[in-house]
């Protein structure tokens, strides 16, 4: 009731600030998070939160009342997801970010889009008015052809297909678009005159996400949605968040440069791209700890979504590295807001007990334009202008220009090498075929499989061009780690990358302080691992001319 809405809002932001507190925490004793669901179930019941109150209540027969056993965030917040949803569907769809790990929206978000197929025009109005009355926006299709482009063209958050059309019935439009909606989590709900079991079930054998049949009750029917959109954009948060950042993540920059690539080629929507590397933040780490140089990532982080416009996207590329791209800006306008980025960053002043220090960052900066086939590509020009920021003093936005930043090898007898170390021959069969299709500008790419790490350090590596080493972190004989130290005690300029399935943060750590230039654990995307290879190729080290 209206009466209570000043109590729900000061509860569910006691409830944000409690989990903001337990995130600061190493760790949260079991029977701290019973007096919290305990809370939780007798307030929000008070305050006519009736839906938050079960929930609550559910969650508490997981939880030991006396327990001081630790639990991990990753638990904690495991446990609680049900809480966090509920929460969220009584703030209208504003998901509470750092309870769960996802950040907290720096901008006004659009409202959610729909799309509509139905050939019923009189529905299709009533449809249009209703959703929109609950600041959906609307697309219509009345056709199978303007439905597929719209799906494609628009990328709509929920698709509604009535299952009875002209031409075709819904499962057929379905089954067109399952693939891609799938991939993307976007939710599909069939409706149809038709509500009997036998359809319903045949419905349900798709990748239909909802079946309801007509007449609708659109009361219930937005409820449905709206806790359909509550849910995959949880999911996709989760998904694709960078947890410490808040930016995005690879696997969401995958599918952004994937879509901008189809609005390109289409209507010649152009973007920019700008890869951003904090300069000497090794220093950071090494000086301060690893604890400050996090929080200069998420400053960092903080001052890019600040200052981007709300249909740009911040990601978090890996370690220091973030990418910004930014629709429909010519790249002198990118350069521009980038240096303003820059000037914004420089001005903070970061603390570490009683010292003070300020850092910069370099970003390399390109445009796509039709030249561009492949997405990684464009990674590697706006890596390519950064290394030449770096070179030319740091601290600096550099526009890619291809006369200046493709090397210039005239050589063409050399080769890109790259061992693979794996004892899985399965593995070493993968990445060999992969890595054979591999081309670095006009150089081809030799690939030499070792079963151990013995038979790696015996045979000669000397003079090879542009050598990177895929090295598996646990190897029979010699451990990944003694023959990454073998390696980097006669070799500084060979790129090694450890591919691996330790997931512990301090068997990474040690790689790198080692000499690893970068690591991936299993299982992962032989697609990303040869961007990964292009890109520290011309970077870093291997490049021995």
């Amino acid at each position: 009731m209206q009466s209570f809405e000043k109590y729900q809002k000061l509860f569910l932001t006691n409830v944000s600030k409690k989990i903001e507190t337990w995130q600061e925490l190493p760790f949260v004793e079991e029977k701290e998070i019973y007096k919290f669901l305990h809370s939780v179930k007798g307030t929000a019941a008070s305050i006519q939160l009736p839906e938050l109150s079960t929930e609550a209540e559910k969650v508490m027969d997981h939880v030991n009342p006396v327990s001081t056993t630790s639990w991990q965030e990753g638990s904690w917040s495991e446990l609680l997801q049900p809480i966090f949803l509920h929460a969220a569907f009584n703030k209208e769809l504003e998901l509470p970010g750092k309870e769960q790990g996802l950040p907290v929206f720096q901008k006004e978000e659009k409202h959610p889009t729909i799309l509509i197929l139905e050939n019923n025009l009189d529905f299709l109005h009533h449809f249009r008015n209703n959703m929109e009355s609950h600041g959906y926006n609307i697309l219509i299709a009345a056709t199978e052809e303007r439905a597929l482009n719209l799906f494609y063209d628009e990328t709509p958050d929920l698709v509604v297909i009535d299952f009875y059309l002209e031409n075709k019935n819904g499962l057929e439009i379905l089954e067109e678009i399952s693939t891609q909606a799938t991939s993307i989590l976007t939710p599909v709900i069939i409706i149809s005159e038709d509500g009997s079991p036998e359809l319903a079930k045949k419905v349900y054998e798709t990748s239909a996400l909802d079946f309801i049949p007509k007449p609708i009750d659109f009361e219930v029917f937005t409820t449905l949605i709206r806790n359909r959109l509550l849910h995959v954009r949880s999911l996709k948060k989760q998904i694709t968040t960078d947890k410490l950042t808040k930016a995005y993540n690879r696997t969401y920059l995958q599918d952004l440069l994937e879509r901008k690539k189809r609005t390109f080629h289409r209507n010649e929507e152009t973007f920019c791209l700008a890869i951003l590397d904090l300069d000497d933040f090794k220093n950071v780490n090494d000086s301060y700890g690893h604890t400050v140089g996090d929080r200069v990532l998420v400053q960092l982080s903080e001052v890019l979504h600040a200052s981007t416009r709300p249909e740009d996207s911040v990601i978090r590329y890996g370690g220091e590295e973030f990418i910004v791209v930014m629709p429909v800006i010519s790249r002198i306008q990118a350069k521009r807001r980038l240096t303003n980025m820059l000037e914004e960053f420089k001005s903070i002043l970061h603390t570490y007990k009683n010292y003070e220090f300020s850092l910069s960052f370099t970003a390399g900066l390109t445009e796509m334009n039709k030249s561009v086939s492949n997405m990684e590509d464009l990674i590697v020009q706006a890596d390519l202008a950064l290394y030449r920021g770096k070179r030319s003093g740091k601290g600096t936005v550099t526009i890619y220009e291809p006369t200046q930043d493709i090397p210039n090898i005239s050589n063409a007898e050399k080769q890109v090498h790259i061992s693979v170390v794996d004892d899985d021959s399965i593995i070493r069969e993968i990445l060999s075929d992969r890595l054979q299709t591999m081309k670095y500008f006009d150089h081809s790419v030799e690939v030499q499989a070792y079963k151990d790490g013995e038979s790696f350090l015996k045979d000669d590596h000397e003079g090879k061009y542009k050598h990177v080493v895929l090295l598996d972190g646990v190897l029979p004989g010699m451990d990944g780690l003694e023959v990454l130290s073998q390696i980097r005690s006669y070799d500084q300029e060979t790129v090694v990358i450890m591919v691996t399935g330790r997931q512990k943060g301090k068997d990474i750590i040690k790689a790198l302080n080692i000499g690893a230039d970068d690591y991936m654990t299993k299982p992962f995307s032989t697609d990303e691992l040869v961007a990964r290879i292009r890109r520290l190729i011309q970077r870093h080290k291997g490049g021995k001319r």
